[in-house]
């Protein structure tokens, strides 16, 4: 994939290697610290086009980190293996969410068309005047948290969790560890255990509760060092600019 990227005549600003199953924490922090470094133009994601590892989760990574950032230069995402073209519908539902156009793309579409498609995109783009929207959507009213393996927070807000008809954080949850008790989502397993592994920061209680619920879900996610570097370089950032 970086060959292509380099032979539209683009220079690689900075990577990370997400192989190897990475859960979505993992390619949202990736994300989240590539898009906070200056002189990016665009974010460019490439895989081998037949990994074994489930691709929505790098989906649901990147719209969490997209939105959160928020995105301010174009993306290109080849997301090729297992699950890809759910992988591919989740970031398609959230294009009209980014300020910056995003593209999503499987194993059949080569690292050649794709990286053509980031040319084209980062040739074109006029950079959007409108503020990102808010997110998340605002403070928990009714906070149901417990703590994940690498030291995150989940938060449901059992106050917007009532009004939601769709349940879909017990539904779309990988490890299947929420239930509905009371009519509001809970852990089926003990806080302890979801600590030590039992979430899997899939990220699906936020991002599917953000687009098919009514918004009650958030997982905080920490990297170290990311949110002074940002506040003393607010100007520099893509998203603040090629992944």
């Amino acid at each position: 994939s970086m060959d292509a990227v380099q032979a539209q005549g683009l220079q690689i600003a900075d990577f990370v290697d997400t192989s190897g199953n990475p859960p979505a924490s993992k390619v949202y922090r990736a994300a989240r610290i590539i898009l906070s470094q200056p002189g990016i133009d665009g974010y460019y994601a490439g895989g081998s086009g037949v990994a074994s590892q489930e691709q929505y989760h790098s989906a649901r990574a990147l719209v969490k980190a997209f939105l959160e950032a928020p995105l301010t230069v174009p993306a290109v995402i080849r997301l090729g293996g297992n699950g890809e073209e759910l992988a591919i519908a989740i970031l398609e539902r959230a294009r009209d969410h980014f300020l910056a156009p995003v593209e999503a793309y499987g194993k059949d579409d080569s690292p050649t068309f794709c990286a053509a498609r980031m040319r084209a995109l980062i040739d074109s783009y006029q950079p959007s005047d409108q503020p990102a929207a808010p997110y998340p959507a605002g403070v928990p009213n009714e906070p149901y948290n417990f703590e994940t393996v690498s030291g995150g927070t989940v938060t449901l807000d059992h106050t917007r969790c009532r009004e939601c008809t769709h349940q879909v954080c017990v539904e779309r949850c990988v490890p299947q560890i929420l239930s509905m008790t009371g009519g509001v989502p809970v852990l089926n397993i003990s806080r302890e255990e979801a600590q030590r592994g039992g979430c899997i920061e899939c990220l699906a209680c936020e991002v599917e509760c953000y687009f098919e619920g009514n918004r009650g879900g958030y997982v905080h996610l920490p990297i170290a060092g990311l949110d002074a570097y940002r506040a003393a370089h607010p100007e520099e950032a893509a998203g603040g600019n090629l992944d």
